[in-house]
């Protein structure tokens, strides 16, 4: 596995989480996640009873959970905390290794309603007006961001794409999601067009004599990392003097609000989006939802704001009067 192993992982967390990667999947990254929220659990009950996590309670856990909300962790937190314990004592009853889930009465977390940080169509047509496109690395950034705003594709999935992962006559790319499910997403003119100029110009420069086949290539011609996708998002959102903090997944935000926007069905944004849920999905509706209510309130003749300077005195103002009357 690629993380490397903390040699204080009692046995079976290793083998939970060799499970999560060879059975389902998952990336470094999320299983060192389920890693620390039950190294957290495990030193939280051996400070408060002594207890190891196989003999741990509902009401331990419960109390746990209780104490992370009073330390002002946030709600979204503590439910990832939640699952990650559901996920572990399912795997131990499943494989006998405790006689009872203690998870099984767990009541759910509510987490507030956060709507998705969404840039305008504006926002990002400045943002893409890349100008830097004499050099390679100008030329890559222009070919990255149009992609992932075309594609609505993650950065972890943008950073692992390869040459053969693309059927450029048609324009379909192959993508590898989350728990390695494959789905295929397609990208437009415009996209095709800089990607293109990006593969024969400036990706065979900054390759150098590396055999890497990954599509796209840092300054040193190795395949770019997420991190620095994201400041190549920040340096561009930046130049254009763009105000909202903007992210790579705020592209992906984007390519789903606009595609809605633009009528495209729920269930196709979904499955481009790479969604197992398509509720996942429905909270984009709420972002186009929200624009439709501030459109109207600045643009409808006969919204408050411009009603109330256009009746001066008049029926609306009479008949409040007598209501109040």
């Amino acid at each position: 596995m690629g993380s490397a192993k903390s040699k204080s992982l009692l046995p079976f967390v290793e083998q939970f989480s060799n499970e999560l990667w060879l059975v389902h999947g998952l990336a470094d990254r999320t299983i060192d996640a389920y890693r620390a929220d039950l190294v957290n659990f495990e030193s939280w009950l051996t400070q408060h009873n002594g207890q190891s996590l196989l003999q741990a309670q509902n009401l331990d856990i419960q109390a746990w959970l209780a104490s992370l909300l009073e330390r002002k962790i946030s709600a979204r937190s503590v439910a990832r905390y939640t699952a990650s314990l559901r996920r572990f004592y399912q795997y131990l009853t499943t494989n006998g290794q405790v006689a009872q889930d203690p998870t099984m009465r767990l009541g759910k977390i509510k987490i507030p309603h956060r709507l998705p940080n969404t840039p305008t169509q504006d926002e990002v047509a400045s943002l893409l007006d890349i100008t830097d496109l004499n050099s390679h690395q100008g030329l890559r950034d222009k070919a990255m961001l149009e992609l992932l705003y075309a594609t609505g594709i993650r950065a972890t999935e943008l950073s692992d794409l390869k040459v053969e992962d693309f059927d450029f006559k048609n324009r379909v790319i192959r993508v590898c999601g989350k728990g390695n499910k494959e789905r295929l997403v397609v990208y437009g003119e415009e996209a095709a067009f800089w990607l293109d100029l990006y593969l024969s110009r400036s990706r065979p420069a900054l390759r150098r004599n590396y055999l890497c086949n990954h599509v796209f290539l840092s300054v040193r011609g190795k395949k770019i990392s997420t991190g620095v996708l994201r400041l190549v998002v920040k340096k561009h959102a930046s130049n254009k003097g763009i105000e909202r903090p903007l992210s790579t997944h705020s592209l992906r935000h984007a390519f789903a609000t606009h595609l809605l926007d633009a009528g495209a069905d729920l269930r196709v944004i979904q499955e481009l989006l790479g969604h197992t849920c398509i509720s996942t999905t429905q909270i984009y509706t709420f972002v186009a939802t929200k624009r439709m209510v501030t459109l109207h309130a600045k643009s409808h003749p006969r919204n408050k704001a411009t009603t109330s300077s256009n009746d001066p005195g008049g029926s609306r103002t009479l008949l409040r009067s007598t209501r109040s009357s």
